[in-house]
């Protein structure tokens, strides 16, 4: 079994510094080079799942790889990003700025961090069992994508810190499971291939 989890291309909102949340969200012009660079480097995987985040951002940056690949995306709202909640589409400074006076509290709306790792377990336990053999790739936010490897690696391996880190945007992660089903990591927030996009 071959994992290849990816984070989604840039975003406008990325750029302006717009908490996205569960809003959709669309590609900057160095997200759409950047998607482009990643079909690139993925069109001769052979890749025969794909899983998606069903908000715009990941269905926008699916879109170059899926004009190589012949597959159907399968769209989860489990793989949505955590919503802010009511600083889902607003400036980040404002949703910081309320965290540092409510540390401890979840915006209305919102969700915390065993919320979305409760939502992407579901989807590995919903899923998992039909990867066998098989090569899947999953398009999905940096917050999920990391709720994803922590889910399938566990906290006992040497990249335990870096796995709790936001991936680039279209950066690659791939992940692969022994005879004993234990997975293991052969590429960590790659983005060799984004070298050239400026």
């Amino acid at each position: 079994m071959k994992l290849i989890i990816v984070r989604h291309g840039e975003t406008v909102e990325n750029k302006e510094g717009i908490m996205q949340g569960q809003t959709h969200g669309k590609l900057s012009d160095m997200g759409l080079r950047q998607v482009e660079k990643l079909a690139e480097y993925l069109k001769n995987e052979k890749i025969d799942l794909i899983y998606s985040s069903d908000l715009g951002r990941c269905k926008e940056s699916l879109a170059p790889l899926l004009q190589f690949i012949n597959q159907k995306v399968i769209y989860t709202e489990l793989l949505r990003e955590r919503t802010k909640g009511i600083f889902d589409g607003k400036d980040s400074k404002q949703y910081h700025n309320w965290m540092l006076e409510n540390p401890r509290k979840i915006p209305s709306g919102g969700e915390n961090a065993q919320e979305v790792d409760a939502r992407v377990d579901k989807f590995l336990k919903e899923n998992i069992g039909k990867w066998k053999n098989k090569t899947v790739l999953i398009m999905a936010h940096g917050g999920t994508k990391i709720s994803l490897l922590k889910i399938l690696l566990g906290t006992q391996h040497e990249h335990v810190n870096a796995v709790e880190k936001v991936s680039p945007n279209a950066a690659v992660t791939i992940i692969e499971a022994d005879k004993e089903n234990k997975f293991f990591i052969t590429k960590l927030h790659h983005i060799k291939h984004l070298e050239e996009v400026k």
